[in-house]
């Protein structure tokens, strides 16, 4: 018993696999460069979203600098390619979560967000695997200013200045070990 297939129904069967590829397969977005309408209509969401991005992965983080997030965008970095398609994939999750964009979330459902797309397929692993590891480095090394340092970790930043008395102990003679002899030595 065999079922005749009209042409309709197999066109019909054939795109919605299309639209299933399309819309499940990470990879397939990824070179397709899908995100949503949303982000080519609001010229600030995608910075929005990044920093909010920011500051779930590094909490306390100054957010509202000029290059908190310059390494995203950075064309000398493979990253920057992703930026708006990873912005998408983190304001599609939100969507799914609350119905809204990734930065109007709350810090407790941008984290679930981030781990959920650390738990998702291999792809999308290494997206955000890959968004997380430049903006730690760009955060606590300051590879845009060097000067400037990371009070997050206690780090000052290239060289600095200091005195002798920052340098030394108060008093180091009390770390050196006592003569032996009067003359200062062992024998």
């Amino acid at each position: 018993m065999s079922k005749v297939i009209t042409r309709r129904a197999a066109l019909r069967s054939l795109g919605l696999l299309a639209l299933g590829a399309t819309v499940g397969c990470t990879p397939l977005r990824v070179v397709l460069n899908s995100h949503p309408r949303a982000l080519n209509d609001d010229s600030t969401l995608e910075d929005r979203v990044l920093r909010a991005f920011l500051a779930t992965v590094i909490p306390g983080s100054d957010v509202d600098a000029p290059d908190a997030i310059r390494v995203f965008h950075d064309r000398a970095y493979p990253f920057a390619r992703y930026a708006k398609f990873f912005a998408g994939d983190l304001c599609r999750r939100a969507s799914h979560r609350s119905g809204c964009t990734f930065d109007q979330l709350s810090p407790a459902d941008r984290s679930a967000v981030v781990q959920e797309g650390l738990a998702a397929d291999g792809t999308t692993r290494k997206l955000y695997g890959g968004a997380i590891y430049p903006i730690q480095i760009a955060t606590y090394a300051g590879i845009y200013d060097d000067r400037g340092g990371c009070s997050l970790i206690g780090f000052d930043g290239g060289y600095h200045f200091r005195p002798r008395t920052e340098n030394t102990y108060p008093d180091p003679d009390s770390f050196l070990a006592t003569a032996l002899t009067a003359s200062g030595n062992h024998a």
